[in-house]
């Protein structure tokens, strides 16, 4: 009797945490992806600051790349990433948007927002402020 009357507690605690959980965790994943990019660009505007050099980071396959000087410059290599300048994301990504620009000033000469989308359908901006600071709203 007892037995029963647990099970039908933890029945009636399933029903109402399940639907919670299916909303939540693309949500989740989503939040997390676009912490990861806002790291990224961040680390962006310091390598810009620290190099006196502007800094473009371009939406490359299996993540983003840092070129310095413009979009179509030579690829910066340093900690954290390839010999192409590629840095790789943690999982898949799409995104959109115009390739932010820091300058050696610390600030976007190209600015604007990178949209994270995840397969189903979801979706987080990351923005970049004129003043180079990158948030998520």
């Amino acid at each position: 009797s007892e037995l029963l009357v647990c099970l039908s507690v933890l029945g009636a605690m399933a029903t109402v945490a399940l639907p919670t959980a299916w909303t939540y965790l693309p949500a989740a994943a989503v939040s997390g992806r676009a912490r990861e990019i806002r790291a990224i660009l961040s680390q962006a505007r310091m390598v810009a600051i620290t190099t006196r050099q502007s800094i473009c980071v371009k939406a490359a396959a299996g993540g983003l790349q840092l070129l310095q000087g413009t979009c179509t410059g030579a690829p910066w290599v340093g900690p954290d990433t390839n010999a192409s300048g590629g840095i790789a994301l943690s999982n898949d990504v799409s995104f959109s948007g115009p390739a932010p620009v820091f300058t050696a000033f610390g600030t976007a000469s190209t600015s604007g927002t990178v949209t994270v989308y995840r397969g189903s359908g979801s979706s987080l901006t990351v923005t970049v402020q004129p003043s180079g600071q990158v948030t998520i709203p």
